[in-house]
C-alpha cells in the first residue's frame, strides 16, 4: 500500500479552504469565512489574496484531486474504452460528492478550461485508444474532448443515468475493435 505523499503547509491551507467551501458553500463574506476557519481577516488576505482567488485556488485543487484519483483507478483498466467509461462514472461520482464545486464549475465553465487537467485526461485516453486500435484513427482528440465534456455534464446534471447515454458518447469514435470492447463491459454497473 502506498503511503500518502506529504503535503506542504501551503497545500494544507488550500485543502482546509477546500473543505470549508465544500461544507459551507461560497455564499459567505471574507469576515464570515475567516471567523468560521478560525483565522484573522488579515491572515485570509495573506493566504488567499481575495475571495475570488480563494475560490479559484480550491477549484484548481479540486480538479487536480479528481485527476489524481482517476489516474490511480485507470491502472486497473484493461483498455482505453474502459478508461473512458470509468471517466464517465468518476465524473458522475465527483458531481454527486462535490456538488458545490460541480455546480460552480458548470456555471462558470471552469472545470473544462484549457488550463485544467480534465481536458488533457480525455485527450490522452483518446490518443492512447487510437494508438491501440480501439478508436478511429481520424478522431480529433481535442474536438472529441469538447463533445465528451458537454455530454457528460448534461448526463450528470439531468440525471439521465442510462447505458444508452454512455453508448451515445462513445460510439462515434470507436472502431470495430472498440465496439467489441464496449460490448464486453457491464454498462449497467456504470449507469
Amino acid at each position: 500500500m502506498r503511503k500518502p505523499p506529504k503535503i506542504s503547509r501551503k497545500e494544507q491551507k488550500i485543502a482546509d479552504l477546500y473543505r470549508f467551501y465544500l461544507n459551507n458553500g461560497f455564499d459567505h463574506t471574507i469576515d464570515e469565512i475567516a471567523t468560521l476557519m478560525k483565522i484573522g481577516r488579515k491572515t485570509f488576505y495573506n493566504r488567499y489574496l481575495n475571495k475570488e482567488n480563494s475560490i479559484w485556488m480550491v477549484l484548481r485543487y479540486c480538479h487536480n484531486l479528481f485527476v489524481e484519483q482517476f489516474t490511480e483507478k485507470t491502472l486497473e483498466c484493461n483498455h482505453s474504452v474502459e478508461e473512458l467509461v470509468l471517466l464517465m462514472w468518476e465524473f458522475q461520482q465527483f458531481a454527486k460528492q462535490q456538488e458545490i464545486y460541480f455546480q460552480h464549475d458548470w456555471q462558470q465553465r471552469l472545470f473544462y478550461t484549457d488550463d485544467t487537467p480534465f481536458r488533457s485526461v480525455i485527450e490522452t485516453i483518446v490518443r492512447k485508444g487510437i494508438r491501440s486500435y480501439q478508436i478511429q484513427e481520424d478522431v480529433d482528440a481535442s474536438a472529441y474532448s469538447d463533445f465528451f465534456y458537454t455530454n457528460m455534464s448534461m448526463y450528470v446534471m439531468y440525471g439521465k443515468k442510462k447505458p444508452v447515454i454512455l453508448r451515445y458518447v462513445l460510439l462515434p469514435i470507436l472502431n470495430e475493435r472498440g465496439v467489441e470492447l464496449l460490448n464486453e463491459l457491464d454498462l449497467e454497473a456504470f449507469a
